[in-house]
């Protein structure tokens, strides 16, 4: 069954961090008429971790994972257009995209951003208009890297909890 723990109900600075960036994602799409921030809100708490260090190191691998999607996503839409050939490249050319975005995550160093650049890469290629897909792979890097900008500005700018002697 459930059981609660009510030594870890608290709101700590990492926390309270992301809310803060997930608001400021909020506030800048509005005051830029930018549409949803969804995507810089949810990029701006992959992004926050413990130190600007980290939230840097893990923004840059989201962005880049992002990218790699945004391009595959783009190159497999030309491909199927120019050969005309609709499920044959869905079921091949998603399960070959798949792999190479896989992999080039994996040589590139950004293996933590695997799980959101695939799902950028079948958003792109699948629930998007033809008409609109690379403006929204474009705007979907752009989102992410406004997220995570946010997200490593409030960390340099609001102070880290303190540790206690155990946590040194």
């Amino acid at each position: 069954m459930f059981h609660l723990d009510k030594e870890k109900f608290r709101v700590g600075m990492r926390t309270t961090k992301s809310g803060v960036a997930v608001g400021l994602c909020v506030l800048l799409f509005k005051l830029l008429d930018r549409g949803s921030p969804m995507l810089a809100g949810l990029a701006s708490v992959f992004a926050l971790r413990e130190d600007c260090s980290q939230s840097l190191h893990h923004g840059i691998r989201r962005v880049g994972g992002n990218s790699v999607a945004g391009i595959l996503g783009v190159t497999l839409i030309a491909i199927k257009d120019f050969l005309g050939l609709d499920f044959s490249v869905d079921f091949f050319g998603t399960i070959i995209a798949v792999i190479i975005l896989i992999t080039v995550c994996n040589v590139l160093d950004m293996s933590t951003a695997i799980v959101g650049a695939t799902a950028t890469f079948l958003v792109v290629f699948y629930n998007i208009d033809d008409t609109e897909k690379i403006s929204y792979a474009i705007q979907r890097v752009l989102d992410t890297v406004i997220g995570t900008s946010i997200a490593i500005g409030v960390n340099y700018l609001l102070p880290n909890a303190p540790q206690t002697p155990s946590e040194n």
